[in-house]
């Protein structure tokens, strides 16, 4: 069961947009899960499935429950630099340097806003950067969106990662609570 459509339909318009051309020609495949981390598992369970000999790229550090639900999936786990805890804000430039160094179509989870547990996020242009490596570099994007609208307060900013991710064409996966 996919669960309500209603409910599938109003959170892909709050997470993309109501413009969004993936949603307008359904082109978009959604389901409701129970909660943020059976999502994160469903999307796990495709990865193994769809692409089994693939990895998944975790921030360090990351909420502890990505672990486990890689882990029970049978996805072998890597790590990328995310928290500078002198600085206590985001090691972009050793981020970066893992997102080039990983081979060509890696999976990566990201937060969409509100890092677990640092609360630090990219900037608006750090994401735009994150984005074009990506591209370049051929690799899938999953991003945990557990926070949308408490981050910044305002839901339209707490989803500009993912936006940005999509206006640059890429095709995303995203779990949403």
């Amino acid at each position: 069961m996919g669960g309500s459509n209603l409910m599938v339909e109003e959170t892909l318009k709050l997470a993309y947009g109501e413009d969004l051309d993936l949603i307008k020609d359904k082109r978009i495949a959604a389901v409701q899960a129970l909660s943020g981390t059976g999502a994160c598992r469903l999307f796990a369970d495709f990865q193994k499935r769809f692409s089994p000999d693939s990895h998944i790229y975790i921030p360090d550090p990351t909420c502890s429950n990505h672990h486990n639900i890689w882990r029970d999936a049978n996805v072998p786990q890597r790590t990328f630099h995310y928290y500078h805890p002198d600085t206590k804000g985001l090691d972009f430039a050793s981020l970066m340097d893992d997102v080039k160094n990983a081979p060509k179509g890696s999976f990566f989870l990201l937060h969409a806003c509100a890092h677990n547990p640092t609360g630090v996020d990219p900037t608006e242009e750090q994401r735009k950067e994150m984005s074009y490596q990506f591209k370049v570099k051929g690799h899938f994007a999953f991003f945990d969106m557990a926070y949308q609208g408490f981050a910044s307060g305002d839901p339209e900013k707490d989803v500009k990662s993912i936006r940005i991710f999509l206006e640059d064409g890429h095709l995303i996966g995203c779990s949403q609570s």
